[in-house]
């Protein structure tokens, strides 16, 4: 069907600049959030917008998903199946890339570890802003986020940046010469759910209810929106800009038994948001079926540029009614103000992550009306126009259907660009055989068998309870549970790992190692777990003396170095092996793996304090400075970092300098005792020797567990007393 724009002729109008681009996800948004007052910024968004009611995600994980919306392919055609995975390949066809070919000044801003440039999502973004800061402890834990305000803050300062330079899209001449695209993403209302207090609407917040919790952080979310929306009214660009606003995923909450997202496939964590506000466009509700997959086709059809023949999606705006006097150039989305309907198609999703605890992964097809979901050998069916909470299984009902729905299924799966669980060559086998590890060259994690997680969804939920306890400091209770979860699942990776990880927090180095070891032996495909084993035998070497700890260490190195055959740019794993370097005292090679490691986890400033001490150690103060001073750029919070540049000030005679940052670091950490006595000795370098003498007394009344400390304080004052 064709649908012409009203008004004068295109021949008489002129025609207008590329537009904007403003593209934000929001992470776990459930679709019936929206229109219920819990964001009412998006739900004036909405209605002045064409609202999608009927939007699903591909796979209900951020890292596969944002990779579905910025390619527009399906999980099996560009392989991230999975969170913190390093990207195996490097598409050229995003949509960052091919708008910065085209002219636009390109910016992504990002709520969330799982999202850093390592992942694969910067190319094409000419800024991207990923400074996520991270615990120290566990910095490659996914989790990590920063709040939706740090980042809408980073977004606008760009913006502002922008409009105030010369030429600029923002500038008031009809005609912008540089237009933009900036992704701004924020990961609020994900796990776990702590709002500020002003967004949970319950009379106290120590009562409030999950859902409650849920629905602050969403409404917080949408004030951060509001803001960015607000930036674009204040500088006229709103009828300028193409605004598209999604989820990534949703949210179980409960239903089917599923509290977060991940290891089922129904519409509670299916079903997302998807707002696109398209200047000249008439606003209306669409309820056919569409994917987070067509995101990308639309944005390059409405500013002119070819849609590459690997997207699979459908441009979003076609068929859409123009409002009166609204024109495009032509080769941009509407020629002449014309555009045709196009066909609809089944949305295929899916999820690998029951893999991690060894259950079948699932697959899932609709074509708006029946729902099938594949896994452990089956396929349920589900009736969405009479059955839309998926209450009840018809495929018994409906064998053809569900056949049907099956056959499709496979033909997509069989797509794939790679297998799953990825592979491993007969080199890199050969290589683990030599570090002690058997391989074979085959898939890296099971097939599709094992039990449906469905089945297993109370395991699950206890084992996020445990997880939640055990990052929450609460480690006597998380091995407690995480004891009974691993006896009662063996073939469940995540289960033992975190057992063992548990254990070790716990202060039982010799039970989580055996843990660990059993693991290995298990899974010896797992690079993660292999690290995890190097970390438990470097901390059981510590406690061990003679050819025990030797004999710990050597494991530790093997075990990191067969890490780096699975994942050569694993950065954990080459920090690592550069830590173990340190104790054996070989500070080149040190120096290498924490080069490697930064390199790979610019981001991370444990990686950049290390090599900041190995630079330090191999007299390089220059190069030292520079990576202490990048670690505090990425986290100004950065204790030993802190302490890492004053030490360096003292060395190369800067005293006086080095004496705000030992200050700061104690007050970041009072117990810090070395920095403690870093700044005694910094006062005493500088000439303030009482305030020198004070500071040591300071560390010789701290407890006896800083031995060391209070041994050099002690020796530090009696020199000062001798030579007054």
């Amino acid at each position: 069907m064709l649908v012409t724009a009203c008004g004068r002729s295109p021949a008489d109008r002129p025609a207008r600049a590329k537009p904007n681009i403003l593209l934000i996800t929001i992470d776990t948004f459930r679709a019936d959030r929206l229109g219920t007052g819990v964001a009412p910024t998006l739900d004036r968004l909405a209605a002045s917008s064409l609202q999608f009611t009927s939007a699903r995600t591909a796979v209900p994980l951020t890292l596969p998903s944002h990779t579905t919306i910025h390619t527009g392919q399906l999980p099996p055609e560009h392989g991230v199946r999975d969170n913190g995975v390093d990207p195996s390949g490097d598409p050229t066809d995003t949509t960052a890339r091919l708008l910065k070919a085209a002219g636009y000044r390109t910016a992504a801003f990002v709520g969330a570890y799982v999202l850093d440039r390592r992942f694969g999502l910067s190319p094409g973004f000419d800024t991207y802003d990923d400074q996520i800061p991270r615990d120290p402890n566990a910095t490659e834990r996914l989790e990590a986020e920063r709040p939706a305000s740090a980042v809408v803050d980073r977004a606008l300062a760009w913006l502002d940046r922008l409009s105030s330079s010369p030429g600029s899209s923002a500038s008031p001449e009809p005609l912008a010469p540089s237009p933009f695209f900036v992704w701004i993403h924020l990961y609020d209302p994900h796990t776990p759910y702590n709002p500020p207090r002003e967004f949970i609407r319950a009379t106290a917040e120590r009562t409030a209810t999950v859902e409650e919790r849920y629905d602050g952080e969403v409404r917080y979310a949408d004030a951060q929106i509001a803001r960015v929306l607000a930036w674009l009214d204040a500088h006229a660009l709103r009828d300028r800009t193409l605004v598209v606003v999604a989820g990534d995923h949703g949210e179980g909450l409960g239903d089917h038994g599923e509290r977060t997202h991940g290891m089922l496939l129904y519409d509670s964590t299916l079903r997302v948001p998807l707002i696109v506000s398209m200047p000249g466009t008439v606003a209306g509700k669409r309820d056919d079926p569409v994917s987070l997959a067509d995101i990308a086709p639309t944005v390059l059809r409405a500013t002119g540029v070819a849609v590459p023949a690997g997207m699979k999606g459908r441009d979003l705006l076609a068929g859409v009614r123009l409002k009166p006097d609204t024109t495009y150039r032509d080769g941009d989305a509407d020629v002449r103000g014309v555009r045709l309907q196009a066909d609809l198609s089944d949305l295929y999703s899916e999820t690998e992550y029951p893999r991690v605890a060894g259950w079948s992964p699932l697959h899932a097809l609709t074509d708006g009306r029946w729902m099938a979901i594949s896994g452990a050998g089956a396929t349920a069916l589900y009736d969405l126009h009479n059955d839309p909470h998926e209450a009840r299984d018809v495929s018994a009902a409906q064998p053809s259907v569900t056949a049907a729905l099956a056959s499709r299924i496979d033909a997509i799966r069989r797509r794939a660009a790679r297998p799953a669980g990825g592979a491993i060559s007969s080199d890199a086998a050969q290589r683990l055989r030599s570090l002690g590890y058997v391989a074979s060259s085959g898939q890296l994690s099971p097939g599709d068998g094992g039990p449906h997680p469905a089945a297993k969804i109370d395991a699950w939920n206890q084992f996020e309870d445990a997880l939640a306890a055990l990052n929450s400091g609460q480690v006597a209770a998380a091995v407690t549970a995480l004891t009974k979860l691993a006896a009662r699942n063996p073939d469940a990776p995540v289960f033992q790992t975190t057992y063992a990880r548990a254990l070790a927090e716990s202060g039982q180095a010799a039970r989580a190692l055996e843990v660990y070891r059993r693991a290995a032996q298990r899974w010896p495909t797992d690079a993660l777990l292999l690290h995890d084993l190097a970390v438990a035998a470097r901390e059981a070497a510590g406690k061990a003396s003679g050819a025990a700890a030797s004999a710990l260490v050597d494991e530790a190195v093997r075990a990191d170095r067969a890490a780096l055959v699975l994942s050569p740019n694993s950065a954990v794993a080459h920090n690592g092996l550069g830590l173990l370097a340190v104790d054996l005292n070989r500070p080149q090679d040190a120096l290498k793996e924490f080069e490697r490691a930064a390199a790979i986890d610019p981001n991370n400033a444990s990686y950049s304090m290390n090599l900041g001490n190995a630079r330090r150690a191999v007299g390089d103060a220059s190069g030292a400075e520079q990576a202490y001073r990048r670690a505090l750029e990425v986290d100004p919070r950065a204790t030993d970092a802190i302490n890492g540049l004053g030490v360096l000030l003292v060395e190369t005679k800067r005293p006086a300098e080095a004496i705000p940052l030992f200050e700061r670091a104690i007050a970041a950490a009072p117990d810090f005792q070395e920095a403690r006595l870093n700044l005694g000795i910094a006062l005493q370098e500088s000439g303030q020797t009482a305030r020198a003498a004070d500071t040591y007394r300071q560390v010789l009344a701290a407890p006896p567990r800083y031995k060391r400390e209070r041994e050099a304080a002690a020796k530090l004052l009696a020199a000062i007393g001798s030579t007054r």
